[in-house]
């Protein structure tokens, strides 16, 4: 990315030199890399996760085989992986570096595209409903987002936890998306009335998880489908320009009688710098924990990640427009064979 703007206007491909790895990093040939909503919100220098001033490369999520390795990381040499790349960026090149706590390795079911779009929905998903929203078995949860990547992966998994999972979509094309993996109901929110939706699909009852990839606007509104004592788990903010910073009344909150718990898909030490700032991540051996319960479940054929496009590295900016303008679904992924 050589400038803020539109995708189209930002995005231009160049030959640079290849990075080093740093010691507890890797280095990773890339096969296959993932486009996410932050990658818009970098282009745009909006508001993200983690932001970068031009030029950089963007990408968060890859799969690949480390051909290099810092000191520390060397157990990791030769392998096929997926990883999250340093700052959530610089994934979409021919080599791409990460932090051995972030790399992990690639389930052997998965090809190299699939593999790309599994790890942040996943982990992200996983991290969300079980870790913090402590989702049970017959409970009601409703995905708000349910076509989106994260959406799709928490769809699956809440299905594979006995849920009773109701989606959100825009659009009838998409909530097909969101029945296919099993959602009882899909739910048009350009069309349909939620509240109505969600109280007559529980009985009056409400959601008791709700797992949220859009925000903004409609936030109050999704509250008030949550059930008492439910859990609302602010994953994605893809409606809201200020991506979940612009705040949100706190006495319906108390009015809901439910409860707010956040995610983040980090693992790692958390030192007083970061703490300061409000970062507070999982420990380290977390994502190894939930990796492998994952890939359990990529064993049994429960979960899988949805691909919508594979493209060509020329084909990013106007993927990323059509990401944008909600013209895709499940997982958009750079083939670098294709290349």
């Amino acid at each position: 990315m050589v400038r803020h703007g539109r995708p189209i206007e930002a995005i231009e491909i160049h030959d640079i030199p290849g990075p080093e790895a740093d010691p507890g990093g890797v280095r990773i040939a890339v096969a296959a890399a993932s486009l996410n909503w932050g990658d818009i919100a970098r282009c745009r220098g909006g508001v993200a996760s983690v932001m970068a001033q031009p030029p950089f490369t963007l990408g968060m999520d890859v799969c690949g085989v480390v051909e290099a390795a810092g000191e520390g990381a060397e157990e990791w040499l030769g392998r096929r992986v997926v990883a999250v790349c340093n700052q959530s960026i610089g994934g979409m090149a021919e080599l791409a570096l990460a932090s051995k706590l972030s790399v992990f390795d690639a389930p052997e079911e998965l090809d190299d595209v699939e593999a790309a779009a599994f790890t942040l929905p996943f982990h992200t998903s996983h991290l969300a409903l079980h870790k913090r929203a402590r989702l049970r078995a017959g409970e009601t949860l409703l995905v708000v987002g349910g076509a989106s990547a994260v959406g799709t992966a928490a769809i699956q998994l809440g299905v594979a936890a006995g849920a009773h999972v109701v989606a959100t979509a825009g659009g009838r094309e998409k909530g097909l998306v969101c029945e296919r993996l099993g959602a009882e109901a899909a739910i048009d929110s350009t069309s349909e009335d939620i509240f109505e939706r969600v109280m007559a699909h529980t009985d009056g009852r409400g959601a008791d998880v709700v797992c949220d990839m859009v925000g903004g606007p409609r936030t109050e509104t999704v509250w008030t489908c949550i059930a008492h004592g439910g859990r609302y788990v602010p994953v994605g903010f893809n409606d809201d320009p200020q991506s979940g910073l612009t705040g949100k009344p706190l006495r319906k909150v108390s009015m809901g009688n439910f409860s707010v718990v956040g995610v983040i898909m980090a693992y790692g030490p958390a030192p007083v710098e970061l703490r300061r700032f409000g970062v507070n991540p999982f420990p380290p051996e977390t994502g190894p924990e939930v990796h492998a319960a994952l890939c359990a479940l990529v064993t049994s054929g429960a979960i899988r990640p949805t691909i919508g496009r594979r493209i060509e590295m020329g084909e990013v900016a106007a993927a990323l427009e059509d990401h944008e303008q909600r013209r895709t679904t499940g997982r958009t992924v750079v083939d670098l064979t294709l290349s």
